[in-house]
């Protein structure tokens, strides 16, 4: 039986965002509760860890209206079998982190950051470990819009095999990590991607550069990048059926060459 890490996230009242090992997992509102349950495997890491939330901005107690629902901020890394529903409750928890100050406690100072570290026994190298670390210099901010401009024309024209070959490294690394094989994850995507673009009516939202976010992250070896308007993902739009569909990745420098990695 295959089993995964996940976080079981509860956060109310907290506006932050959660990494592990610098990963951006998830941002929250601070006006609306939030919950997941986000499967966190392959950012994890042989030997030291770190899941850290970082704080931005807190509701004031008067913009909690739900007495049974207090300001509240808990992530629990928990261990599962992989593609089975945890009943509420019933999590296999095996650490975490809540925070919880007392109602006479001064506020702290934002941005807080709250965290915890844990080992893990020896398990596979990512990709992304040994990458090359970046800075957004001129030449290698320039090098990525190239990359981001290749990958959005891949999806604009609907080129899958192009926008497979982008994320080998991604399917290598995943796939046999949450059961399947890299050729099985490839065919499963594509045949996503022929769903969404069924009959050529999907759509594909412009990539302009000013709206782009370059996101360092883990350490400086994986770049996310984000949209300037509203931090979501870069390559979104509309499938044939209407709804929105979004792509986010997570890139690196491997072998010298821009790589998806996640």
């Amino acid at each position: 039986m295959t089993t995964v890490d996940y976080l079981n996230v509860s956060i109310h009242g907290y506006a932050c965002e959660l990494f592990v090992n610098g990963a951006p997992i998830l941002r929250t509102p601070v006006d609306t509760p939030y919950t997941a349950i986000p499967s966190v495997s392959e950012w994890l890491v042989s030997g030291d860890n770190e899941i850290a939330v970082h704080i931005d901005a807190i509701a004031p107690p008067t913009a909690i209206v739900d007495p049974l629902s207090p300001r509240r901020l808990v992530v629990q890394r928990c261990v599962g079998p992989l593609g089975e529903v945890v009943p509420a409750g019933e999590d296999q928890v095996v650490d975490g982190l809540t925070f919880a100050p007392l109602p006479d406690d001064p506020p702290p100072t934002l941005p807080h950051r709250v965290a915890y570290s844990f080992r893990l026994p020896p398990g596979p190298t990512w990709a992304w470990q040994t990458a090359a670390v970046l800075s957004l210099d001129m030449a290698t901010t320039a090098e990525l819009f190239m990359f981001l401009d290749a990958f959005h024309a891949d999806l604009v024209e609907g080129d899958i095999p192009g926008l497979l070959s982008r994320q080998r490294i991604k399917f290598a690394e995943l796939a046999p990590l949450y059961g399947t094989t890299p050729e099985a994850a490839r065919a499963a995507l594509e045949q996503q991607f022929s769903e969404l673009a069924k009959d050529g009516a999907w759509t594909v939202a412009p990539l302009r550069d000013e709206e782009v976010r370059l996101h360092l992250c883990c350490g400086g070896r994986v770049i996310e990048p984000r949209s300037a308007r509203d931090d979501g993902p870069v390559f979104r739009g509309l499938a044939a059926d209407g709804n929105a569909w979004s792509l986010p990745v997570f890139i690196s420098r491997v072998g010298g060459m821009f790589e998806v990695v996640r």
